[in-house]
């Protein structure tokens, strides 16, 4: 490979697309022991993407600029580590990167190798790299709030990133015995697809009087607070978009360097703060003595080798991607500017190398 690669990347904190640009980096001379290189073929865009680059994590994330953009990535390994033993260089891999290795957007990218698992080789680049981060959301979303055979799982937003995940997972992975979700009157078939047994249109009716007391596990994707509603009493709802409790925001933090006093001190009070506002959306929880629980993903290739792979080589699983972009300075604000808009039917991909 060359010595050097082009990268998405923003200046500063900004929530104009327009700012976001290509930049040349120099490649890594070494890589960590646990580390792969991986030359990227694909990327899948993600709400945390958009927000790092507004600044919404910089009182626990402080970021360097330029600050380099993307989580998930599928491609081909070009130089592994020396205690690496799952890969070899040609692989093809996909994983979503740690908050240390942030930068998928590129032409190269070196992720640790706990975060990869093998593509199958029936299944594309772009269809790869659409699973990641929405794909492990939903399933580990799914595993702490008791999904099953036999129990009815609810999910809100059937035909966003994680929805359409926890949608398929629901019904493919944990035989649940009935799979409820929301979309617009336009997405319906599409979600029926994906796994729902019953839908509910939010553009013609309240979900949550339609389906009060009808789930055994509620998977909340779009952050409201109501989703408490359609849960059966003594059940338990976990969210991935609402607000998690003050300890949870350590999550996002995922090793990161210690703050200095002062911005230690205001993430103290923000975790206070965030305790007692969620303390309080929550109180409709607690009156029918429902559990709740925020979820921050982990990265797992285990996971995605041994729960994603068979479902993907399959075709059972058939991930939505509503555009694929190209990786130039107009693709990218493209692609940053249709996540943002929040209307997209399924994953938005930047295609890095056909």
């Amino acid at each position: 490979m060359a010595d050097t690669f082009q990268a998405a990347v923003v200046d500063k904190y900004t929530g104009n697309p327009a700012d976001f640009h290509l930049t040349t980096v120099t490649r890594p001379q070494t890589i960590g022991d646990t580390q792969v290189e991986i030359q990227v073929h694909a990327v899948s865009l993600n709400p945390i993407d958009y927000k790092r680059a507004e600044g919404m994590l910089s009182l626990m994330l402080p970021e360097q600029f330029p600050l380099k953009l993307g989580y998930d990535v599928a491609g081909t390994v070009t130089r592994v580590g020396t205690s690496v033993t799952r890969f070899i260089v040609g692989d093809r891999v996909y994983g979503r990167a740690r908050r240390q290795e942030v930068g998928t957007i590129a032409e190269s990218v070196v992720v640790s190798d706990m975060a990869l698992a093998k593509i199958p080789e029936n299944v594309a680049f772009n269809t790869a790299a659409a699973v990641p981060l929405a794909g492990l959301t939903a399933l580990q979303a799914l595993e702490k709030c008791g999904a099953a055979e036999g129990k009815s799982v609810f999910v809100s937003g059937g035909m966003g990133g994680v929805g359409m995940f926890g949608v398929a997972l629901a019904k493919l992975h944990f035989n649940a015995s009935e799979v409820i979700t929301t979309v617009s009157t336009a997405k319906i078939s599409r979600v029926k697809e994906m796994g729902a047994t019953r839908v509910v249109d939010y553009t013609k009716e309240d979900y949550t009087q339609v389906l009060e007391n009808t789930a055994d596990v509620v998977l909340d994707t779009i952050g409201d607070a109501a989703s408490y509603k359609v849960a059966r009493p003594h059940t338990k709802v976990v969210s991935v978009a609402l607000l998690p409790d003050g300890n949870g925001l350590e999550y996002f933090r995922d090793g990161a360097p210690p703050l200095s006093f002062f911005n230690g001190f205001k993430f103290a009070v923000a975790k206070k703060l965030v305790s007692g506002i969620a303390w309080f959306l929550t109180r409709g929880f607690r009156a029918k003595d429902i559990a709740y629980e925020y979820v921050v993903m982990q990265p797992d290739g285990k996971a995605l080798e041994d729960v994603f792979n068979p479902l993907l080589a399959s075709g059972a699983l058939k991930p939505a991607i509503a555009n694929v972009h190209a990786f130039t300075e107009q693709g990218i604000q493209d692609a940053f500017r249709e996540s943002r808009e929040g209307h997209a039917t399924g994953k938005i991909i930047i295609c890095v190398k056909d």
